[in-house]
C-alpha cells in the first residue's frame, strides 16, 4: 500500500485533497474526525483527558470549547493533551491500514510529524493559505467568533514550519475550483510515481540483476582482500607441481597444531591432523564437536596442472643441440608451449634408493629451458593446419643447450656435457631417468595483471587457486560444529585416477581411520557430508564469446562460482548437485556476504569438462562444484579475478564455520 501523508494548518485545504484522493480509489483517514469518533467510543481516552484536564468531560462529552480555551493558550497543555491523544489515534490509524485491501491510502493528520505517523508515509504534502482565507472558512465551518479563530491558528505552526517538515507543499490561494484541480493533478502525479516505484520494488523482488563485486564488497573484505591474494601468489609461485604443494601445506599445517592422523589414534574435538598421501596428495582435518556419524564438511579440490612431463628415455642430441623429450599431461593447447619460458621440477629416485629434488628455471641466477617454434618466414605449410595440428605432441621437445666439451673428442658431445652438469650438480646419470618424476612447467611467479593491478596471471591456478582458498581456512579454524576436511588430490588432470588420485582408495583410507578415532561409522559419515568440490571454471571472454551462453556463464569479478554440474555434452561426467544442495549453498554465502555466480561450461554442445565431484557423490556424499573463473585456463599463464579469488576463500571459510 503507498500512504499519502497530508498536513497543514486548520483551515487550509487539507480535507479538499483528502476528497480528492477519495475520489481516485483511495483509503482516506482524517485523523481529527477519527479523534472525534473515538471521543464518543473510547471511554478510556476520556477518562484520561478529564484526569489531566477537570471539568473538559461533562456525562461523558468532551466540551472541546472548555478544552480548547485550556490548552491554545497554554503550550504545555497543548503538548499534555497531544500525549494523549496521538498514541491512541496512531493506533487506530495503524489499524484501519492493515485492514484495507486499498492500493492507496491519505491521511490527514495536523500532527503527522509529531504523532509519528509521517514514518508511515511514502509521500508527505503540506497544504498552506492565506491567514484571512483560514479564519474566514474556520468561522463559518464550526460557528465561531472571529476571536476563537484566531486563537486556534495561533496555537499552530506556521505554514512555513508545515512546509519545512513535508516533502511537497500546495498553496491554497486561489478559488476552490483552482485547487481542487491542483489537487487531482498532484494526486495523480504521485499515485503514479508510486505505480512506478511499486514495480520498482517488485521488479527487484522478482527479477535477478547481478552487479559486479566492486560495487558489493564490504570495506572490510576489500582491506582482507590484497594481503590474501598476495599470500596466495607467494603460494602458486612456489608450488608449481603437486609434490611441492604436499610439502608446502605440511609445513604450514604444522605451524599450526596439526599432527599425522596414525591408526589407532583417540580424537577429540579441536584436535587437527592430516594424511600424507603417498607425497602427491594431502587431507586436512579439524575434528568438531559433533560426532562423526552427523558428517563433515569437506572441501576437495587438486593440486596438479598441466604440463610437459619427461619421457622416461628423455635426452637426446639432434645437430649439436641437447633436448628432452616430453609427453604432454592434462588437456593443452600445444603450440600454446612454444617459446614459453619453462623450469624443471620433480624428482629423481636414484639407483642407491636416494630421493634427489630437482628445481632449475625458477631463480633469478638460473638459466630456462623452451620448445622451439618455427619463424614465420617458413611456415607457409605449417599455418595451413588446422591449430591442434600445427604443433605436435612428438615436436614439444625442450631445449636444453649447445654447448659441447672443450676437448671432448666422442658423439653426443652437448647431451654428454649437460649430464656431466647434472651428474656434477644432482648426482644423477642418464639412466637415471627411469626412476624420475620430472616436469617442464612455465617459469616464473605470478604477476599483477592490468593498470588496476585486479587481475592475477600465474601458471597452475587451475586448480591451486582453489587447494589455497580450501586449505587456508583450516590454519585459523577454531573447533567446528562439523569436522572440517580439505582434500588435495593429484590426477584429476587426466581423470582422478591411480594412487593420488580422488578415485583412489587413500580417501576412505584417512576417512575411515578418522571415524575410528571418534567411534564413527565411515558409511554414516559419509552418508551425512557435504562437499564443496573446489574447482575452477571458465571465466566469460568476450572475445570468444560465441563458445558460451553469457548468461549462463561466469564472469569476471562477480565473485566464487557454484556449480549445479559441470560435465560435457548431456552433463556426461557430472553429478549434478540436488536443488536442495544449491538451496543450502545459496543461503549459507547470503547470509554471510559471500559474493558468487553460477553458471556452467560453455554452451551445451561446446564441449565441457569434470571435477573430482562425481567421485565425491559417488561415495553418498552431497556435492556441488565451487570455485574462481578463469580466463585462459589450461594455457601456460592463466588469469584470475582477485575479488572472485578472495570470495572463494571466504566461500570456503564460511563453510567450515557454519553451524
Amino acid at each position: 500500500m503507498t500512504i499519502l501523508g497530508i498536513t497543514g494548518g486548520t483551515g487550509s485545504g487539507k480535507t479538499t485533497l483528502l476528497r480528492e484522493a477519495e475520489a481516485m480509489g483511495a483509503l482516506c483517514i482524517d485523523c481529527d474526525a477519527l479523534y472525534h469518533r473515538l471521543l464518543e467510543t473510547d471511554a478510556g481516552l476520556l477518562a484520561d483527558i478529564e484526569a489531566r484536564f477537570p471539568g473538559a468531560v461533562r456525562d461523558g462529552v468532551l466540551q472541546r470549547k472548555r478544552l480548547g480555551n485550556l490548552v491554545f493558550a497554554d503550550e504545555n497543555a497543548l503538548r499534555a493533551l497531544n500525549e494523549i491523544t496521538h498514541g491512541v489515534v496512531c493506533r487506530e490509524v495503524r489499524r484501519l491500514l492493515a485492514q484495507s485491501d486499498a492500493p492507496f491510502a491519505a491521511v490527514d493528520a495536523i500532527a503527522l510529524f509529531e504523532s509519528g505517523l509521517a514514518k508511515l508515509c511514502d509521500v508527505t504534502v503540506a497544504v498552506t493559505a492565506p491567514r484571512e482565507s483560514r479564519i474566514e472558512r474556520l468561522m463559518l465551518r464550526e460557528g465561531i467568533s472571529r476571536d476563537y479563530a484566531e486563537h486556534r491558528l495561533d496555537a499552530q505552526k506556521s505554514d512555513a514550519e508545515f512546509s519545512a517538515l513535508a516533502q511537497v507543499t500546495l498553496e491554497n490561494s486561489g478559488t476552490a475550483e483552482a485547487f481542487s484541480q491542483q489537487c487531482k493533478q498532484f494526486l495523480k502525479g504521485v499515485f503514479d510515481t508510486m505505480e512506478e516505484k511499486k514495480y520498482e520494488a517488485l521488479r527487484k523482488e522478482l527479477l535477478s540483476a547481478p552487479k559486479n563485486g566492486y560495487d558489493r564488497i564490504s570495506d572490510a573484505d576489500l582491506a582482507a582482500m590484497e594481503p590474501y591474494c598476495k599470500e596466495y601468489m607467494d603460494f602458486i609461485s612456489t608450488c608449481k607441481i603437486e609434490r611441492e604443494a604436499v610439502d608446502w601445506t605440511i609445513a604450514e599445517a604444522e605451524k599450526h597444531g596439526f599432527k599425522p592422523l596414525v591408526p589407532g589414534m583417540q580424537l577429540k574435538p579441536g584436535d587437527r591432523v592430516y594424511g600424507n598421501g603417498h607425497g602427491k596428495c594431502v587431507i586436512f582435518a579439524v575434528v568438531g564437536t559433533e560426532p562423526l556419524d552427523n558428517g563433515t564438511h569437506i572441501c576437495a579440490a587438486h593440486i596438479d596442472s598441466p604440463r610437459l612431463d619427461l619421457k622416461p628415455n628423455p635426452m637426446y642430441e639432434d645437430s649439436e643441440m641437447a633436448f628432452f623429450k616430453t609427453h604432454y599431461y592434462g588437456g593443452v593447447k600445444k603450440y600454446q608451449w612454444t617459446t614459453t619460458p619453462l623450469a624443471l621440477h620433480g624428482v629423481v629416485a636414484k639407483k642407491d634408493g636416494t630421493v634427489v629434488k630437482v628445481t632449475v628455471g625458477e631463480d633469478e641466477n638460473d638459466p630456462i629451458f623452451c620448445v622451439t617454434d618455427l619463424l614465420v618466414h617458413l611456415a607457409a605449410d605449417q599455418m595451413k593446419k588446422p591449430m591442434a595440428e600445427g604443433v605436435t605432441g612428438e615436436n614439444l621437445r625442450v631445449l636444453l643447450g649447445s654447448r659441447p666439451l672443450k676437448d671432448d673428442e666422442g658423439s653426443d658431445r652437448v647431451k654428454f656435457a649437460i649430464l656431466c652438469l647434472l651428474h656434477e650438480k644432482y648426482g644423477i646419470t642418464e639412466e637415471d631417468f627411469l626412476s624420475a618424476e620430472l616436469t617442464m612447467v612455465p617459469a616464473g611467479r605470478a604477476r599483477e595483471v592490468g593498470f588496476d593491478r585486479s587481475l592475477i596471471a600465474a601458471y597452475g591456478h587451475d586448480d591451486r587457486v582453489c587447494a589455497f582458498a580450501a586449505f587456508k581456512p583450516l590454519l585459523t579454524l577454531g573447533t567446528p560444529k562439523k569436522t572440517a576436511v580439505c582434500v588435495l588430490a593429484d590426477k584429476e588432470e587426466i581423470g582422478s585416477v591411480g594412487i593420488s588420485g580422488m578415485q583412489s582408495e587413500y580417501f576412505e583410507a584417512f576417512m575411515g581411520d578418522l571415524c575410528d578415532a571418534t567411534g564413527a561409522s565411515l558409511r554414516r559419515c559419509f552418508e551425512g557430508s557435504f562437499c564443496l568440490s573446489a574447482d575452477v571454471s571458465n571465466a566469460y571472454d568476450p572475445l570468444y564469446a560465441e563458445t558460451c551462453d553469457k548468461g549462463n556463464n561466469t564472469h569476471l569479478n562477480y565473485g566464487t562460482g557454484i556449480f549445479k554440474y559441470t560435465g560435457s555434452r548431456g552433463k556426461g561426467g557430472s553429478s549434478d548437485a540436488a536443488a536442495e544442495v544449491m538451496g543450502y549453498v545459496r543461503r549459507l554465502f547470503a547470509d554471510n556476504d559471500v559474493i558468487w555466480q553460477t553458471g556452467e561450461l560453455g554452451k551445451v554442445d561446446q564441449g565441457g569438462g569434470g571435477t573430482v565431484a562425481c567421485y565425491m557423490a559417488n561415495r553418498n556424499i552431497e556435492t556441488v562444484d565451487a570455485g574462481v573463473p578463469v580466463l585462459s585456463m589450461h594455457a601456460p599463464m592463466e588469469l584470475v579475478s582477485k575479488l572472485d579469488t578472495y570470495m572463494t576463500y571466504k566461500g570456503m571459510k564460511v563453510f567450515y564455520e557454519d553451524k
